[in-house]
C-alpha cells in the first residue's frame, strides 16, 4: 500500500495531522480569520469540515487497497465556541468497523481543554474507482 498523502482540502484547511491509524487519529488546527464567523469564533462549518477530515482519514486507514470510503451521515453537537487564534485538537476513534460501514466519533477540544464539539459520523466502504 502506498504512503498516505494529505488531500488538497486538508492542506487548504491548514490541518496538521499528528497521528493517523485505524484505531485513532489526532490533528491540530489554528483558528484563523478565514475560519471565523461574524462573532469571531470558529465557524460551525469549519468545525464540521475538520471532523469530516478526521473521520475520512481514520476510516481509510483500515481499508484494503481496492477500497475507498465516503461520509454518508454526520451529526455534530456544539458545546463551546472556539476563539480566533486558538489551536484546536481533534481526536477521532472508531465506534464500529464493519464490512460495509465504519462509525467514528471525533472530539474537538480547545487549547484550554474544554470540549468544543463532538461529531459522530458513518462512512460507507466502497470499491475504489479506476
Amino acid at each position: 500500500m502506498k504512503a498516505w498523502d494529505a488531500s488538497p482540502f486538508i492542506k487548504f484547511m491548514g490541518v496538521s495531522v499528528l497521528t493517523r491509524s485505524a484505531e485513532r487519529s489526532e490533528a491540530e488546527l489554528v483558528n484563523r480569520d478565514d475560519l471565523c464567523n461574524r462573532r469571531d469564533v470558529m465557524h460551525g462549518g469549519a468545525i464540521m469540515a475538520l471532523a469530516d477530515i478526521m473521520g475520512g482519514m481514520t476510516a481509510s486507514a483500515s481499508l484494503a487497497p481496492n477500497q475507498a470510503t465516503a461520509t454518508i451521515e454526520s451529526k455534530t453537537n456544539f458545546f463551546a465556541p472556539i476563539p480566533r487564534g486558538d489551536t484546536v485538537r481533534a481526536v477521532c476513534t472508531p465506534l464500529h468497523s464493519g464490512r460495509t460501514t465504519i462509525v467514528l466519533q471525533t472530539h474537538i477540544t480547545r487549547s484550554d481543554g474544554r470540549l468544543a464539539a463532538m461529531v459522530t459520523q458513518t462512512q460507507i466502504v466502497l470499491p475504489k474507482q479506476g
